[in-house]
């Protein structure tokens, strides 16, 4: 049975992702055992009091016990929410816990301005990403900023979130080439960016939209409410032919073509060629698979089977690729010759180098993932594991 992140999840990860806003959990702290893995998404160095956010300094919360539940659940969220309030978030997003929303609290009674946002989560899709763009449209809602003087040049990143393999990298990627094509990002929503740069995103012309599946329902009030363009290719930039189909569609849509992001994109592809032919492997006929929303699989499964010759199985292939945790423990098992990271959750451990699963530089993780032998250090506690080297397992 595989265990997907939930729409709560999504949502709670759409309110992290911004820097200076925070999610504040109503709920028991087993309920919050899921976003945990948030801090090491957007790291927060400050110290915070453990009476609201125990050993971490991830997601406060109102740490509701069997005793609250005759007449003191609300009376402990205001304690957590007046701790928050002193700490200077711009924005504050109080989501109650499955179970505690079936006590049925007004919540909005704690709220004292309109930097605190209560958000519905009975009401709240299934699916993660869904989640996450519900999530992200409420807070636009909430906000509701007036729209000025529009910027020709301007674009939003959106549909990228904080689960999002290295979403960092990806973003910076992303950006750096969009700048050197004359145009000013204006906000990358939902991963990384700020309150104000929300309130700031409405002014801009265009959203270029990464993952179709986290955009949906906020593109559609940006075009309905806002007058703004959408650019997308339908799927993730996963593989050389899908950036260069996207550099293409923003060029289409804003008559200004991204030569420098092209001419990267060539640089790229000679390299991967020559790293390829080195390597004097060859992956026609390997068997992969892979564990991941539609705009993710679709891409991916292209690129694959058409410049690699691969074949799809979903029984014990040479290559599964899947969500990190997943990945680590089919390998593990033996389900497969070599599980490969593509995106949350992982808790394989920190990386410091480039592994972003989009873009140019997620074409080398896959490449690399492919091409090179699988490091131990992707197993839990740093042990061998099958599909590495120095455990003698058959290597695909």
């Amino acid at each position: 049975m595989i265990i997907e992140p939930s729409g709560f999840i999504g949502a709670a990860m759409a309110v992290q992702g911004i820097k200076d806003a925070t999610v504040v959990l109503h709920g028991q702290n087993g309920c919050r055992k899921g976003l945990l893995s948030s801090q090491s998404l957007m790291v927060r160095t400050e110290e915070r009091d453990r009476r609201f956010y125990g050993t971490e300094r991830a997601v406060p919360f109102s740490n509701i016990r069997p005793e609250d539940y005759y007449g003191r659940t609300l009376d402990k969220l205001e304690a957590v929410m007046e701790h928050v309030d002193s700490e200077g978030y711009s924005l504050k997003v109080v989501m109650s816990s499955p179970g505690i929303s079936m006590v049925g609290d007004d919540c909005v009674r704690i709220v004292s301005d309109r930097s605190t946002m209560v958000l519905d989560t009975d009401a709240l899709p299934e699916g993660c990403p869904e989640g996450f763009d519900a999530c992200i449209r409420s807070i636009l809602e909430h906000l509701s900023p007036e729209q000025g003087e529009r910027d020709g040049k301007g674009v939003n990143i959106i549909g990228l979130s904080i689960m999002h393999k290295d979403w960092y990298s990806f973003c910076h990627e992303l950006s750096h080439l969009l700048k050197d094509a004359g145009f000013k990002v204006v906000c990358v929503l939902g991963a990384g960016c700020t309150v104000d740069d929300i309130r700031r995103s409405v002014n801009a012309s265009y959203n270029i939209v990464v993952d179709p599946a986290y955009a949906g329902s906020t593109s559609a009030l940006y075009e309905e409410r806002y007058g703004m363009k959408t650019i997308s290719i339908g799927r993730c930039p996963i593989g050389f032919g899908s950036i260069e189909e996207l550099f293409s569609r923003i060029g289409e849509v804003t008559g200004c073509v991204p030569q420098h992001g092209l001419s990267m994109l060539r640089k790229s592809k000679r390299r991967a060629y020559e790293g390829i032919v080195a390597s004097g492997k060859d992956l026609r006929g390997r068997t992969f698979s892979i564990i991941a929303e539609d705009t993710t699989k679709i891409p991916l499964k292209g690129w694959l089977e058409e410049s690699f010759g691969m074949v799809e199985c979903d029984t014990e292939p040479d290559y599964l690729f899947a969500p990190g945790n997943m990945a680590i423990l089919e390998q593990a098992s033996g389900r497969c010759g070599k599980g490969v990271d593509i995106g949350f959750p992982s808790s394989a451990g920190s990386d410091f180098l480039k592994r972003p699963l989009m873009g140019m530089e997620g074409c080398m993780y896959i490449l690399d993932s492919l091409f090179n032998r699988c490091v131990c250090r992707t197993h839990p506690r740093g042990a061998s594991s099958p599909g590495c080297g120095p455990c003698g397992y058959p290597y695909p």
